[in-house]
């Protein structure tokens, strides 16, 4: 079976997100399971800066668009057993130092998308499935339409929403400068919607969490698309994103202080805990440390946290170690945090993947109240670490995290249902006594290090969509 997935960005080429991490390993699991998985990418100017020496030109075109005609250009290269083609154009991608968020970032996309269409004519190349990744490929499945050869005809599209927050809307005259007929199948409220083209024009859609898939239906979640979803149930699937555990494993990390497995596990959370201490200059206790790595947006929960954190430091129940950027008002009062309590706070704003990696491995907790989280991939990091989540139930965070149950000892964490900050903070309660039972403890955190959320269990889910998708070939 060949696969063909489209995205914007994948590691190690390029990286803003959670889309990254799962391009970047989940084609190579496909590998690994026998599918002839391959991946084709923007070459953006981070790409082009790193690896440039090691990519391969395969052939050239010309995109026209509207009474322009722009230069396409394939490159190509193995990794990890993995083919990956690059769409090389500097105008729209090889100068620009970020990958979204310009001015024309439609026609970027768009252009992108045509090229596809295009690289699979000149190199005769036509995968079984064609598997598209967020707003930026959601044209493709559409433009597979127009065309007449049976070659596309026999192609099955898929489209795999990653955050339904972000959608792609354009002008309606971004059609004419495509030169793509119009179609209510590429409208919402009077725009383009790459996202909802997507949503309405590929064979299956799917998602990064069967409870994602459920919540998008409604209109909490689903940012105007619950409607258009729901014509879809029939077709709409979600799958749990795995994590790479050649990538994150206390057993083999080495950017943390000790490394440690199952079986040295008390000595090397220890040994991480006191260097996360040192490192910020915190004092040496027996508190629990609560760590959070995050964009600092109100999505995320902060403004909840905000409500109850600052009494449990001043108590000295905890102390916390933050590491994240993003909105200057949330910034600003980690550092007052930090100012104010210098002994039991640790911060660092901006990003930062080494230290990171230490307050995975340094924590004992591991704060995620999101207002919603379509998969998650820290407490996916964080129970390999043995540093158990607080999480709010919502998306992914629901389908991987188990709050622990002080009669049964069942759990793999702690949660709460509301996005209440009362709710909040019964849960870290609940965290805070179970950290004092050092025998609940311990098991908790050995059966944290023991889930399995590694990709091979996703990538076998996807395969039997995949075959579900070809009729069951």
């Amino acid at each position: 079976m060949k696969v063909l997935f489209v995205a914007s960005e994948a590691v190690p080429f390029s990286k803003t997100g959670g889309l990254g991490d799962v391009i970047g390993s989940l084609p190579k699991e496909l590998v690994h399971l026998g599918i002839d998985a391959r991946v084709v990418l923007p070459k953006h100017m981070i790409t082009k800066t790193k690896f440039q020496s090691q990519l391969k030109s395969v052939c050239h075109f010309d995109v026209t668009l509207h009474e322009k005609v722009e230069y396409a250009g394939i490159e190509t290269l193995t990794l990890d057993s993995v083919i990956y083609y690059f769409i090389d154009n500097d105008y729209y991608f090889g100068n620009r130092e970020t990958l979204y968020g310009h001015y024309d970032d439609g026609e970027r996309y768009g252009f992108f998308d045509l090229a596809i269409v295009q690289m699979m004519k000149e190199m005769n190349y036509y995968p079984d499935i064609l598997h598209c990744n967020d707003w930026q490929s959601g044209l493709l499945p559409y433009l597979l339409k127009l065309e007449s050869d049976s070659k596309f005809r026999n192609i099955k599209t898929m489209l795999t929403i990653h955050n339904i927050a972000y959608q792609g809307i354009f002008g309606k005259d971004l059609t004419d400068y495509l030169n793509i007929p119009y179609s209510p199948d590429l409208e919402f409220d009077d725009m383009v919607n790459y996202l909802k083209t997507g949503i309405q024009t590929a064979h299956y859609v799917t998602t990064v969490s069967k409870t994602y898939a459920n919540e998008i239906l409604h209109d909490y979640f689903a940012y105007g698309m619950n409607q258009i979803l729901k014509t879809r149930t029939a077709t709409l699937f979600g799958i749990i994103n795995g994590i790479d555990y050649e990538d994150f494993s206390p057993q083999t990390d080495k950017t943390i202080a000790k490394q440690y497995s199952l079986y040295n596990y008390l000595s090397g959370k220890q040994a991480n805990k006191e260097n996360l201490r040192n490192y910020y200059h915190l004092e040496q206790n027996n508190k629990p440390i609560i760590g959070i790595v995050s964009r600092l947006t109100e999505a995320k929960g902060f403004d909840l946290i905000k409500l109850i954190i600052e009494d449990l430091i001043k108590s000295n129940q905890i102390q916390l170690v933050l590491l994240g950027s993003g909105d200057p008002e949330i910034e600003n009062y980690y550092r007052y945090l930090r100012e104010e309590y210098p002994k039991n706070v640790g911060v660092y704003i901006g990003y930062n993947d080494q230290m990171a990696r230490k307050i995975y491995a340094g924590s004992d907790l591991f704060l995620m109240p999101s207002r919603f989280e379509p998969c998650g991939l820290s407490q996916l990091i964080s129970l390999k670490y043995g540093t158990l989540p607080i999480v709010r139930k919502t998306g992914g965070l629901r389908d991987t995290i188990i709050p622990y149950d002080k009669f049964t000892k069942t759990g793999n964490g702690f949660g709460f249902e509301q996005f209440d900050s009362s709710d909040l903070l019964h849960a870290i309660e609940e965290a805070i006594a179970a950290y004092k039972d050092k025998p609940s403890w311990k098991m908790l955190v050995k059966r944290a290090m023991q889930e399995d959320f590694s990709w091979e269990q996703s990538a076998k889910q996807y395969i039997e969509l995949y075959q579900k998708l070809q009729g069951g070939k």
